[in-house]
């Protein structure tokens, strides 16, 4: 009877899915085969001991902190800035209200922008408000400080010059060519240069020289790029190639520094820098040009190689002094040279690298995951990744000292100040602060 009950269940669960399917024969059931499959090997896992914060501070999410020399950090929280202890995390002092999320330190003051485009400076121990401007400049994000009398502002096509002790405004200089702001890039012998970029039926760098006492613009060095240094009242700036220059040798690669007068932009002298081009389909090939001037020594990163001139010494086709093989294909400098090394931005990883100058070396530190953020102070390099892990590593030995849980994707500038380090996670808000090993200082 049970065999009879069974059979009767089977025949209509199959008259039933025949329905369904409209008397269709019923699907045979397979594996998949995909269009494509591939697999690849995650790197290895940087071990290093799990690092304990000192303390960990919640601040306004995207926020560009700074240290003070008064053992505190400025941030900000609900819109406020705040100044904390740097060694407990302590909250000192809270100010204002609606302020853009970016500050910077100097001389025992700290300076900043509100939202309604005021710039407003208090004292970093008290927090008391020194002086603060009219709501006016509402593009502005941060001051621009060189540690001097006047804190700068890019507002729009203009660059701004407040007194640092009043906050009067001392002089305005606007560049009538430009659409956006310029980025203020140094201050020498009371000239300060800004930088733009302009459109035209093409775009194109220019160079402003600034007189910092009065803001008249002394020149205009239009078709040329950021100075590498200015040198016994001499501009050295790289000339932009433009596509109506002819081209005599095909073969190499050609870069002139011009020599303009500090005070009156006129050309004194040029600098041309050649070298071979990479052979066709090269990866190497069109990443080049980079350089950086540090005192006498002249660095420049060409498609095969790395070459070292005599920089007080210029001979025309004059030879490098020293030469070394390129440590990756598509770099460029960045930074200063330090502990016997220069450093390089690898446009392939986002990732710094460096270069012994005594062997030519390539140094590396190996992360895990993709970098977002670099930096190196004495013998430690700190390095966030986008899993929200980071890193600190011995610069010389490369080996990794230590590991902090962020839980932030990307972060600001790692900031140091003794013994403590603060990373700044800013996808996840937070401060966080670990102190330094004695083998990274």
């Amino acid at each position: 009877m049970k065999s009879n009950k069974q059979l009767r269940a089977g025949v209509l669960s199959a008259l039933a899915a025949a329905i369904l399917w409209g008397g269709a024969p019923l699907p045979a059931i397979h594996a998949d085969s995909p269009a494509i499959s591939y697999s690849s090997w995650a790197a290895e896992p940087v071990k290093a001991p799990l690092q304990k914060p000192q303390w960990t501070a919640a601040v306004d999410p995207g926020s560009s902190s700074a240290v003070t020399d008064l053992g505190s950090v400025l941030s900000f929280s609900g819109k406020k800035l705040i100044a904390l202890n740097l060694a407990t995390g302590a909250k000192i002092f809270t100010y204002g209200s609606k302020l853009k999320p970016a500050v910077k330190a100097a001389g025992g003051n700290a300076f900043g922008i509100g939202e309604d485009g005021h710039v407003y400076a208090v004292n970093t121990k008290t927090g008391k408000e020194l002086w603060h401007t009219a709501a006016s400049m509402t593009d502005a994000d941060a001051p621009v400080l060189f540690g001097g009398d006047v804190v700068y502002v890019t507002s729009k096509n203009a660059v701004i010059a407040l007194d640092a002790k009043t906050g009067k405004q001392r002089w305005k200089a606007a560049e009538e060519q430009a659409e956006y702001a310029g980025s203020i890039t140094m201050e020498k012998d009371g000239v300060v240069f800004v930088s733009y970029v302009l459109s035209g039926a093409l775009s194109y760098s220019q160079v402003n020289a600034i007189d910092k006492s009065t803001g008249q613009i002394l020149w205009k060095a239009d078709h040329h790029e950021t100075p590498i240094g200015v040198k016994d009242g001499l501009v050295y700036t790289a000339a932009e190639s433009t596509p109506f220059e002819e081209v005599t040798d095909t073969s190499q690669h050609k870069m002139t520094l011009s020599v303009l007068n500090a005070k009156t932009g006129k050309t004194v002298g040029e600098r041309v820098y050649t070298w071979p081009k990479a052979e066709p389909g090269s990866s190497s090939s069109g990443y080049s040009g980079s350089m950086l001037l540090d005192g006498n020594d002249l660095y420049l990163v060409t498609e095969n190689a790395i070459f070292k001139y005599d920089f007080s010494h210029y001979e025309p086709d004059g030879k490098p002094v020293k030469k070394w093989m390129k440590p990756d294909s598509r770099i460029t400098l960045i930074g200063s040279v330090h502990a016997g090394r220069i450093y390089f931005m690898n446009y392939a990883t986002n990732e710094v690298i460096g270069m012994k100058l005594g062997d030519g070396q390539k140094v590396n530190w190996r992360t895990d995951n993709q970098v977002v953020q670099t930096d190196i102070y004495g013998n430690g390099v700190y390095i966030g990744q986008s899993d929200g892990i980071f890193h600190g590593y011995n610069l010389q030995t490369t080996a990794p000292a230590f590991t902090v849980q962020t839980g932030s994707r990307n972060y600001g500038p790692t900031l140091r100040s003794g013994n403590t380090l603060v990373i700044q996670a800013k996808d996840a808000g937070k401060l966080i602060a670990v102190p330094v090993p004695k083998a990274l200082k």
